[in-house]
């Protein structure tokens, strides 16, 4: 399959930024580093590196057998009414544990409400796109988005998923630590239910990378877990208030969060994503048992007399913090 020639060009190697070139259908820097394509998704991932998902290592070895078996994943078309399979498994792990009831019964895609203005075909990075969803509601918006996820199964599922509904992004298997993108390549970096999974010091390695891909005055969105929220805090309880470890949430201060963003990037805004929990979506409503469709109205409604009341978003559970790059 062919590569999307703007991502072709901005494409480099994560290790040590030089430019690539394609050689016998791989990507290979002039230090040698090789990167495989696999049904023109390019494989970006730095084997050596310490692994923070299982996805790197599952995606490393499929691409190993693939290249052995010299054959191509399915990748077969899905009927426009018809809900991927990957997603039907994936959409808990995804979306969070509201969405368990769901898990092989969603009878549509659930594209999340995207809070950004309207765009105007800026080029959008979405790091930890898994199966596409937020992808697919950036290009919806507007914008013309990028999806890096470590696994290859969700990048490939991102592709049918966007295609069957008709709408043009394109994905890259890669590491938010190690972002295969030239300096100021985006107008806008994005992420939801990301880097809350990272420990704190890998966040901050991803946010150099990511100060990097963003163009001058480029826009950050992300979403970020609340030390003291309701649900964040019970869940913190029922830990042993441990920092966390592996893929566990790890548990942010709002002024923690503050200070890590304004360092970063400069300018910084901090506003309510929901309450009760990580990953509400109110445009999933629909698709959810009625006792969960409360906590949606209920988080929903925190929401916007936070936006009155400033000091309640110190108490949502999920955050966003929007920034401007002022390098």
């Amino acid at each position: 399959m062919i590569m999307n020639e703007w991502l072709k060009s901005r494409l480099v190697c994560p290790r040590d930024k030089e430019k690539l070139e394609i050689k016998d259908e791989k990507l290979v820097c002039p230090k040698n580093h090789v990167y495989p394509i696999v049904e023109g998704i390019p494989i970006m991932l730095v084997d050596e590196a310490e692994t923070t998902h299982g996805y790197i290592a599952r995606t490393l070895e499929k691409v190993s057998a693939l290249e052995t078996e010299r054959r191509e994943p399915e990748t077969s078309p899905k009927r426009i009414n018809e809900v991927d399979e990957f997603v039907q498994s994936e959409i808990p792990y995804t979306s969070g544990i509201l969405y368990i009831p769901l898990r092989n019964k969603l009878t549509r895609y659930p594209i999340p409400e995207f809070r950004l203005p309207q765009g105007n075909g800026e080029r959008l990075l979405d790091v930890g796109c898994n199966w596409g969803r937020w992808s697919i509601a950036a290009a919806q918006k507007g914008y013309q988005p990028i999806g890096i996820d470590p696994s290859l199964d969700a990048v490939l599922a991102a592709r049918r998923v966007s295609r069957q509904l008709g709408v043009e992004a394109d994905f890259v298997v890669g590491d938010a630590r190690f972002l295969p993108f030239a300096t100021d390549s985006f107008d806008v970096v994005f992420s939801y239910g990301v880097f809350q999974h990272f420990s704190k010091a890998n966040v901050k390695i991803s946010l150099d990378e990511i100060v990097r891909v963003l163009k001058k005055n480029g826009k950050t969105l992300f979403q970020m877990p609340n030390k003291y929220g309701v649900r964040s805090s019970y869940q913190q309880w029922r830990r042993g208030f441990t920092e966390g470890e592996g893929f566990e949430v790890r548990y942010w201060t709002p002024a923690e969060l503050m200070k890590t963003f304004e360092e970063k990037f400069g300018e910084t805004v901090m506003t309510s994503d929901c309450y009760f929990g990580l990953g509400i979506q109110k445009a999933d409503v629909d698709l959810l048992p009625l006792p969960y469709k409360m906590v949606v109205h209920s988080s929903d409604i925190l929401r916007k007399i936070s936006r009155k009341i400033a000091p309640m978003v110190k108490v949502a559970d999920s955050v966003y913090l929007e920034s401007v790059n002022e390098k």
